[in-house]
Order: C-alpha cells, then sequence, then structure tokens
C-alpha cells in the first residue's frame, strides 16, 4: 500500500487501476496502529472496491500469436490462424483464434469462453439446482465489467459473467451457487450465509481467490 502524509483533516483510502494497490492519504500525527485499524475496518468496502477495479480494467496480454490467455485457470499458448471471420476453439492445450485486429481476436475468444462455459454448465445445473431446492428459469452469459454474476428473484432468471472462464472451474461453481441461493434469500444477511456454508462450506476462500486475494 501506498501511503502518503499530508496536511489534510480527514484519512481518505483510495483503490488504483489496474490491479486494486491501495492509496492512502493521512493526516500528520496518525500513528501507524491507527492507520492499520482503519483500513481493517474498511475491509469490505476495500475488497468490493478493488474487484470493481480489476473488473473495470483487467490486464488484458494482447492476443497474438505465441502469445498466451487464460482459460479455466490456466495459461494457453494461442496461435493465430489467418481468415476473414472471427472464429476460436480449443485444440489441445492451444487456443486458435482467427481475427485481424486486437478487437476481433477479442470477440473471438470471447465466443470461446462463452462455448466453454455452456458446455459445462448443464452438469453443474445437473447437481446443484437439486441440491439448492430451487430451479432457475432460465440462465443468461454475457461479459459484465462489475459483478460475476446476478440473479433476478421474479423471472428466476441467472446471468454469469462469461469471464469465469478465464478462472478455475471451481470459480464458475461458487458464482452459480451462489446465485442459485439467492432465489431463496434475495439479500446477503445471516439466512443467505448459513445456506452458502451449507452448500458449499469453502466459498470464502473461492470469493477470495476471485477477488485476487490469497
Amino acid at each position: 500500500m501506498e501511503v502518503t502524509y499530508k496536511d489534510v483533516r480527514h484519512l481518505r483510502l483510495r483503490v488504483l487501476p489496474p490491479n486494486g494497490r491501495l492509496a492512502a492519504s493521512v493526516p500528520f500525527g496518525v500513528s501507524e496502529a491507527s492507520l492499520r485499524a482503519f483500513i481493517d475496518n474498511q475491509g469490505p468496502w476495500i475488497a468490493k472496491a478493488q474487484q470493481r477495479v480489476r473488473m473495470a480494467q483487467p490486464v488484458v496480454e494482447p492476443l497474438e500469436d505465441g502469445g498466451r490467455a487464460r482459460l479455466w485457470g490456466q495459461w494457453r499458448e494461442v496461435r493465430i490462424i489467418p481468415g476473414n471471420r472471427n472464429q476460436s476453439r480449443l485444440v489441445g492445450d492451444t487456443i486458435m483464434l482467427t481475427g485481424a485486429d486486437q478487437a476481433a481476436r477479442l470477440r473471438a475468444i470471447g465466443t470461446l469462453h462463452r462455448s466453454e462455459m455452456n458446455a459445462v454448465l448443464p452438469g453443474l445445473l445437473e447437481s446443484w439446482e437439486p441440491r439448492i431446492g430451487k430451479e432457475s428459469g432460465a440462465v443468461k452469459l454475457r461479459r459484465m465489467t462489475s459483478r460475476w454474476g446476478s440473479c433476478n428473484t421474479v423471472s428466476r432468471a441467472i446471468t454469469l459473467n462469461t469471464a469465469l472462464a478465464e478462472h478455475p472451474p471451481t470459480a464458475l461453481e461458487y458464482v452459480l451457487v451462489h446465485e442459485l441461493v439467492h432465489l431463496w434469500e434475495r439479500g446477503h444477511g445471516a439466512a443467505f450465509v448459513a445456506r452458502m456454508d451449507h452448500h458449499l462450506p469453502d466459498w470464502r476462500a473461492r470469493r477470495a481467490a476471485l477477488r485476487g486475494r490469497p
């Protein structure tokens, strides 16, 4: 964390792009112990702010021939294949992309993420909906900038971020269970936490990994 002592009246904490690094402006005379206590008290806010920053400005490596991209938590080699259409496919551990420029290749790999998620979601739903005791009305996939998933408790529609395909499969499972539990509990209160603890005891560790924390 970057700490700067200034002639200010109040302690100010910021979360900086692109990786969510903390920066604090601290009034002269504030002790290190007081600063640490303040930061500890701001833990939930810091976690949400860091997630928003990382999702809004993800660190993306250029999709170039011989480069790499993440799929299901593993780095895969990228090979660029000449062609006019934006296409993508996984061959072994290699991601084959066709796209004239970065924007086209990003669209192509987004299609791969969607395809990969569509392949595993039926099995996850078949496994988890009976355990949760609720069925989703529909599961939609789209790229989102500020959240990993959402649940419409009226229509029972669940929306999942296609960026989850970049992370280990346990991340997708956590977000899906999280949204299914919302069909019982709209908020994140004690009842919601109790259901998450019952169904997915390690959900806090999975959430922390998604937020980039050990």
